[in-house]
């Protein structure tokens, strides 16, 4: 029987192994401490503008936000609380969101393919991949958001095929929290269903009534995640439904329609085309071995090599395919209205990574030449990305360091050249500046690392496209409310980005300083501005009636 000598007979080759928990356990403990390690130790990066703006909202905590859901202020927050206003500690959530979402899919492992040996290859498959691996030492929405999905498929397989009816209540409460991160985790429902559709005769049969009580309460645990989100969208004219049809380019979102917006269907090809190669960048050699891995599986199917014996779940491998076909098919749709970023996939291939696991052994039992390469290729990604993680720490730290590095580069030089024109505006002034921007990332990196951590404004609602941020909602930085007019009207400020003649329209005399020696973008201005006047269109008090 040599086609059986595959990893289909884990209940006998995988004897030997340790308990299937022990190495994945000791592994995302262990990717848990080097990441805090390489954090705290070395503090490498100055945070990302996302990271600086979602430690804004932390600051302020609310129901919801402007662009997205609470989750990753309240984890943030709650990091904060623990460990102080420091960068190790906004990014702690994304450290272990990374290494629960490795446990999840070697739980799903498990499960599906009954082999211990499985569970750590799955693991180490999922923090192998650019993406996942990335979110490990950056806290925006996607780690915890990935996490919360891999949680859901891996709840989601046991209440569909092995009829758990507590597993129901994992599901809702996993989609629950990472709906509070990421509105996109409603497209793995959709592929719960599908399999629900395409996979019914695979899956064990059970009485339905016996559990529809645990469905039942899956489904109010999972709406319990959108109750925050709608009161506070409520009380502020549905703006994320503005935002995200903003981000579509179309009509009633909080961007100007792209031509032909309103009149008709507008369309890139080259963004469908830069879809297909992001896919290489969020999933790195795990791309090419979800495609082996599929062909391999069919094979495997056609030669006998997936029945009972091999300890195979019938269906499981269906199942997988099916959570992640309705993102990928989703954000492909997305790229005829838009361009998509990379990450938005990344969920998807979470879930691929059982296939991914038992692609590799298959391929090395068998020994199948591409499959053992890409393998391969895909564990050295791993090494050379916790390889090149402190290199770059150490490149953005040396004065040869490229401009293409400077929204990384240590902050602290700018930081100092920003006090330095402050202080001689103050000077000259009599009275300490103000601190506005005109983006909102560059807005929430200085509330973070200036001294106090004061309040610090953004401007972008009346400059350009005009588009509203979490800053506009804010009652005190909301620059077209009276009240803060009136705080503010005679002040001085340090601007940064735009030019003279726009600030004008705020400040009754503007001075440029031209681009700062370490500016971390390129082209940004710095200005002084004397006499803040308000900005056109400032409600009156009557009109003024935020909630925040």
């Amino acid at each position: 029987m040599t086609d059986g000598l595959t990893v289909g007979l884990s209940a006998e080759s995988g004897s030997r192994w340790p308990s299937g928990w022990a190495p994945v356990l000791v592994f995302a403990v262990g990717m848990v401490a080097l990441r805090l390690v390489f954090l705290a130790g070395f503090d490498p990066f100055t945070l990302i503008e996302d990271e600086a703006h979602y430690w804004e909202w932390s600051r302020r905590l609310g129901l919801s936000y402007y662009s997205k859901g609470p989750g990753v202020a309240w984890a943030i927050a709650a990091a904060t609380a623990l460990f102080g206003d420091v960068e190790w500690a906004v990014r702690l959530p994304a450290v272990l969101a990374c290494s629960i979402g490795s446990v999840a899919v070697a739980g799903l492992t498990r499960d599906i393919f009954h082999d211990r040996r499985l569970m750590i290859m799955s693991a180490v498959a999922y923090q192998a991949m650019p993406g996942p691996f990335a979110t490990g030492l950056l806290m925006t929405i996607d780690g915890p958001y990935v996490a919360c999905w891999t949680l859901a498929a891996w709840a989601g397989w046991r209440a569909l095929a092995q009829r758990s009816g507590p597993a129901w209540i994992g599901l809702g409460l996993a989609l629950a929290v990472g709906f509070l991160f990421k509105y996109t985790i409603l497209v793995l429902p959709v592929g719960l269903v599908l399999f629900a559709v395409v996979g019914r005769k695979r899956v064990r049969s059970a009485d339905a009534g016996g559990i529809m009580g645990w469905m039942i309460g899956g489904v109010v645990c999972a709406l319990l995640g959108l109750v925050p989100i709608a009161i506070w969208n409520a009380q502020h004219d549905w703006a994320t439904v503005r935002h995200l049809l903003g981000h579509l380019g179309v009509a009633g979102g909080d961007m100007p329609a792209r031509q032909g917006g309103d009149a008709g269907w507008s369309y890139n090809p080259v963004w469908t085309l830069e879809f297909l190669g992001l896919q290489f960048a969020v999933a790195g050699a795990g791309f090419a071995l979800a495609i082996l891995g599929a062909i391999n599986l069919r094979g495997a199917h056609k030669q006998g090599r997936s029945d009972g014996r091999a300890g195979w779940q019938p269906g499981g491998v269906a199942f997988l395919y099916c959570c992640a076909a309705p993102m990928l098919v989703f954000y492909a749709g997305v790229t005829l209205f838009t361009q998509v970023e990379a990450n938005w996939t990344m969920a998807a291939y979470a879930t691929m990574a059982p296939v991914l696991a038992w692609a590799g052994m298959d391929g090395f039992v068998r020994r199948d030449g591409p499959i053992r390469f890409v393998w391969r290729l895909h564990l050295v990604l791993l090494v050379g990305m916790m390889i090149a993680a402190p290199a770059l720490a150490w490149i953005v730290r040396t004065d040869d360091a490229p401009s293409s590095m400077g929204r990384i580069k240590p902050i602290d030089p700018y930081i100092g050249e920003v006090l330095a024109i402050a202080a001689e505006v103050e000077a000259e002034a009599g009275e300490p500046p103000v601190f506005i921007a005109i983006h909102y990332g560059r807005a929430s990196q200085l509330a973070f690392y200036l001294p106090g951590n004061p309040t610090v404004y953004a401007a972008s609602a009346h400059f350009g496209d005009g588009r509203r941020t979490q800053y506009d909602v804010w009652a005190e930085t909301d620059l077209s409310s009276p009240d803060v007019g009136d705080r503010l009207r005679g002040r001085p400020a340090v601007l940064f980005d735009g030019s003279e003649s726009e600030w004008r329209r705020l400040f009754e005399r503007v001075e440029s300083r031209g681009v700062l020696a370490h500016e971390p973008k390129k082209g940004r201005p710095t200005l002084e501005g004397f006499g803040y006047t308000g900005v056109p269109g400032e409600r009156s008090r009557g009109d003024a009636g935020e909630t925040e």
